[in-house]
């Protein structure tokens, strides 16, 4: 038996094999009982009866098998225990809380190796081997046979949950037989840059966004395979009968020509591409609204990603106080962009006939958003990392003072409220590129906002983005 990433895994709330071998003292010299452990730049806070030696951790925001906490007995609810006698701290969701102890954050939880071996060989008789420093999993394997570990916590409705991760989604795309292969894709996963603090050197050219909170969108406009009518299939079985070549991706039932496709993070909207398509989570296409304004903007081979905010057609929030300066429509026939909502672009691509694709730089996506006058994510800097904080610039640990440093820069407003609402509510937090031509990103989250999080969470509000 053996620890894997499950097909579609978010690489964000992976569970991880660690070796603990320092703890610092609890920051606050009160907490004398308590201790603080480091993983992936996450400080974990725990009782000074543990010692060094190796763990399971598991991020904040992820949620660990039902099965597991109760054999452990770390339920709140000791009734829900095997042993009720003892008494845990997780809610009956399961859920890993960031909080505060002693005014210091701690963002995952620490389980000894062998409590995960011994629930194993107790729920399936089989002992967990080949187990090795640093991997990475959500579920254990055995002859083909496999059983959850751990995975994102989202809101149990009775909406079919969406894998939500880039590989799966656009794996998903080839069930589409309008599409040409390589010519739309969904975004990328953004990874916590506290997972990989290696990935900034001081020498990097960088940009750091804002991060806004709304609900994902992508407008496309690339070749898609065109239906022939009747005589143009006849004429074409006609040219090839008699030795012609027909052009790349035609056949003699279809042809290609750019059109146009729009989506959420994880659907495809367009009812003539995806019949099973709805209103999704908001019980209103708000998607279309955004493409409806990008459209103009759309080149050929051109895809743009975006994130709609403000309020809905209905006068809802597209998330719950997060206005961006926006007011609720009048009517459902009067809902104007930069009004009523925002269309804010924070990246472009573009694919040619061929399919070659090319990632266009955050600063070029800066000033084609300038240019023709749409609104980019908000750039609060942009140049060579060794600038932004020149006294770490030698430190072996640069890559995590970094961070550090980026997590309390009132520059970019962490821990702050977001500068763009009217209502106070709190920063999401930060994007960070870097410009070396390839497609990928890392995020920086706020505690304020995790917090804020978990709480509506506990309330049972959902996410948009875990369920379209």
């Amino acid at each position: 038996m053996k620890l894997q990433k499950s097909k579609g895994a978010n690489v964000n709330y992976l569970a991880k094999i660690v070796e603990i071998n320092n703890f610092a003292k609890h920051p606050n010299p009160e907490y004398t009982k308590l201790q603080v452990a480091v993983v992936d730049g996450f400080n974990i806070i725990v009782s000074t009866d543990m010692k060094k030696g190796i763990y399971v951790y598991f991020p904040a925001m992820s949620q660990i098998n039902p099965s597991l906490l109760e054999y452990l007995s770390l339920y709140s609810n000791s009734a829900l225990n095997r042993n009720p006698e003892k008494k845990g701290f997780f809610d009956k969701n399961g859920r890993v809380k960031a909080i505060k102890l002693g005014g210091f954050a701690s963002e995952g939880f620490l389980l000894p190796i062998d409590d995960l071996k011994d629930w194993i060989l107790d729920s399936v008789n089989v002992e967990l081997t080949d187990i090795e420093i640093n991997t990475e999993f959500d579920e254990v394997e055995h002859n083909g046979k496999t059983f959850w570990i751990n995975r994102k916590y989202v809101v149990q409705t009775n909406v079919t949950s969406i894998t939500n991760t880039g590989e799966y989604r656009n794996n998903k795309l080839k069930r589409f037989n309008k599409l040409i292969e390589g010519q739309f894709k969904f975004h990328y996963d953004t990874i916590l840059i506290r997972k990989e603090p290696w990935v900034i050197k001081p020498t990097d050219l960088i940009s750091i966004t804002s991060k806004w909170h709304g609900t994902s969108l992508i407008a496309s406009r690339v070749l898609c395979r065109q239906p022939r009518k009747k005589w143009d299939k006849i004429l074409t079985w006609l040219y090839t009968k008699f030795g012609g070549t027909l052009p790349v991706y035609t056949d003699v039932d279809s042809y290609p020509d750019y059109d146009y496709i729009y989506s959420s993070r994880s659907v495809i909207k367009n009812a003539n591409i995806n019949p099973t398509t709805g209103e999704g989570f908001y019980s209103v296409d708000v998607w279309k609204y955004g493409f409806d304004y990008l459209k103009p903007y759309l080149q050929k081979g051109m895809t743009i990603y975006a994130e709609i905010v403000g309020y809905l057609p209905n006068g809802k929030y597209i998330q719950k106080g997060y206005d961006y300066g926006c007011r609720p429509p009048r009517a459902v026939d009067d809902y104007k962009e930069g009004v009523n909502f925002k269309v804010v672009v924070y990246r472009i691509t573009s694919t040619n006939i061929d399919g070659v694709f090319h990632e266009y730089s955050a600063k070029e996506v800066q000033d084609y958003c300038k240019t023709v006058g749409l609104k980019p994510v908000n750039e609060f800097y942009y140049g060579y990392a060794y600038d932004l904080y020149p006294n770490i610039f030698n430190d072996e640990n640069y890559g995590d003072n970094f961070i550090s440093a980026l997590a309390d820069d009132e520059k970019f407003f962490m821990e702050m409220n977001s500068p763009d609402c009217t209502n106070n509510v709190p920063q999401e937090g930060i994007v960070i590129k870097k410009e070396d031509g390839i497609a990928h990103a890392w995020k920086l989250k706020t505690f304020a906002f995790m917090n804020r999080e978990q709480k509506e969470l506990d309330k049972g509000v959902e996410n948009v983005e875990d369920n379209s």
